[in-house]
């Protein structure tokens, strides 16, 4: 009786072992998924595939606004100013800024490129002004911006570029 005791102990004790391992491995691949899926800075470039089918288009294009001959600066807005942003100029080849009629600025950090904010621009902006987009610059890094604009006489503009921004916690210990 005592062997048929300490064997079925022993079937309880394995067996409740590798229910628990195989508990343990469900339970990590849940959270693999999650972190996998839920965390948005996975994205090494937002919307990779479709601009990888528009490649050619996209090249067309960057060689189009090269021949324009604009030139196209960004800086950042110190913290103190009106909040930790981004300060963007388009001259065109006569130095002289350019009246933008319609278009779109993307700005992401490198490492949260899932995270990309998106600005319409339209022709309530004047030429005589610079593009300032405050409270958008959260850290320092890498940034990408792109541009992409259409000006009164519909030439169009694109360029993206990368900027290293000092960001709010640089700025304030400066100060």
């Amino acid at each position: 009786m005592v062997k048929n005791d300490a064997n079925s102990k022993a079937a309880w004790r394995w067996g409740s072992m590798v229910v628990a391992l195989l508990t343990l491995q469900v339970a990590l691949g849940v959270v693999a998924i999650f972190l996998a899926t839920g965390d948005r800075s996975v994205a090494v470039v937002p919307d990779y595939y479709q601009k990888a089918l528009d490649w050619d288009k996209q090249a067309a294009r960057k060689r189009t606004s090269e021949k324009l001959g604009w030139t196209f600066t960004v800086a950042e807005i110190p913290a103190g100013q009106s909040g930790n942003g981004l300060m963007l100029k388009l001259l065109d080849a006569d130095g002289q800024p350019v009246a933008i009629q319609t278009g779109t600025v993307s700005i992401y950090h490198h490492a949260r490129a899932g995270d990309v904010l998106q600005f319409s621009l339209d022709e309530s902006v004047t030429a005589d002004s610079p593009l300032a987009f405050t409270e958008c610059v959260d850290r320092g890094g890498w940034w990408q911006v792109e541009i992409d604009v259409t000006d009164d006489s519909g030439a169009r503009f694109v360029e993206s570029r990368q900027v290293l921004l000092q960001g709010p916690a640089s700025s304030e210990q400066s100060s």
